[in-house]
């Protein structure tokens, strides 16, 4: 007679779906679209805004949690330990930090702890209050994940958790089906041939080293488009926003667009018609839209700094410190005819399938559940 497995609930904290489309976002979209097939599995997702996760997350096997709390710490300090005693889940998973009551087996994902190793783009208190909070956070969590083996190696030697008790599981790419007759961006936003990035504004993610190669090859005088796709409403995003514009002349002005709140079916149109998407950022616990634009069939040129170190399937990688470098590649990359579009999908697929992520994120939580 076989012994029926019993369930296991998970309670995701899902309130970033609430505000924005980045990061961690996306890794949570992908790992859960893909878990909700394992039948052992109970999800619940909690947010503010539940219709807005339904929609996101339409598969019926879904359940959602109302979260009613207006500040972090009120939904660390009450709220969660309140949700799980009642759900009674036998894992909760958060971002970065958990709740400070544990009445449940925590999972816990440490994109990055850029922060601390480059000291230089974050602010002192935000340096220091999140050291505090994710030293404590790792430390008493159950499963603690990462997005990359840069990462793994970092969080284990600044939080000192032993590597094997620090699970991989990567971002994957999503790709939006393609609606026919698709976005035509020349037609809807008036712009052709152009060179894309798609990042916050931030200095670390160098939109600078971009720009200043864009105007010291005057690629504008050979008719391309300079676009930046990505989010400025918080101080430091404008802040890097505004030193760019101070940049740029009038005469070339017309050539450099920025935009923000794009469509999901928009931003793959965009990947789609690139002439090149160029990832020029200094420091990554990941990395995901070079691997997005390389999946929507357009060439790559990426930094070869931190995790991006691990996208060895680029034929362009290159050191963002070193400009002249990025310079000559960055010409490269746009007059080359051979580039191996197919073989690069080929690889990052098998790499980065949130199929496979997910069936190695359930074999960790049913090892887990043993114990």
């Amino acid at each position: 007679m076989s012994l029926i497995q019993k369930r296991i609930k998970i309670l995701l904290d899902a309130h970033i779906f609430d505000h924005s489309f980045q990061g961690t976002a996306t890794y949570m979209y992908g790992l859960y679209s893909a878990l909700v097939e394992f039948e052992r599995l109970e999800i619940f997702l909690c947010a503010h805004n539940i219709d807005h996760l339904k929609t996101l997350f339409p598969d019926p096997r879904f359940q959602f949690v109302k979260l009613n709390s207006a500040t972090r710490m009120k939904r660390l300090l009450t709220e969660y330990p309140r949700l799980i005693r009642e759900g009674k889940y036998d894992y909760a998973h958060f971002q970065y930090i958990v709740p400070f009551v544990k009445n449940c087996k925590f999972i816990n994902t440490i994109h990055d702890l850029l922060f601390l190793e480059f000291k230089q783009y974050f602010p002192w208190t935000y340096r220091m209050s999140r050291k505090a909070l994710f030293l404590v956070s790792a430390k008493r969590s159950d499963i603690v994940l990462t997005v990359s083996e840069y990462s793994k190696i970092d969080v284990s030697k600044r939080f000192l958790i032993d590597q094997k008790h620090i699970h991989v599981t990567p971002n994957a790419v999503t790709i939006a089906p393609r609606v026919e007759p698709g976005v035509d961006i020349k037609e809807k936003y008036g712009i052709n041939k152009y060179i894309l990035y798609v990042s916050r504004f931030e200095p670390r993610k160098n939109h600078l080293g971009l720009l200043t190669a864009f105007l010291k090859l005057k690629l504008y005088d050979q008719d391309y488009n300079l676009v930046f796709i990505g989010s400025k409403k918080e101080k430091i995003e404008q802040d890097a926003f505004n030193g760019l514009q101070k940049l740029i002349k009038e005469d070339t002005r017309k050539h450099i667009h920025f935009l923000e709140g794009i469509s999901w079916p928009d931003l793959n149109a965009f990947y789609r018609q690139a002439e090149v998407f160029v990832f020029p950022s200094l420091a990554e616990g990941f990395g995901i839209p070079p691997i997005e634009a390389a999946m929507n069939g357009c060439k790559v040129i990426c930094s070869n700094q931190t995790a991006m170190s691990e996208f060895g399937f680029f034929k362009y990688l290159f050191d963002p410190n070193n400009q002249p470098e990025f310079e000559t590649m960055l010409q490269a990359v746009l007059e080359d005819q051979d580039y191996p579009f197919e073989q690069i999908k080929q690889e990052i697929s098998l790499k980065y399938n949130w199929e496979v992520i997910a069936s190695n994120f359930y074999n960790i939580i049913s090892k887990n559940d043993q114990n």
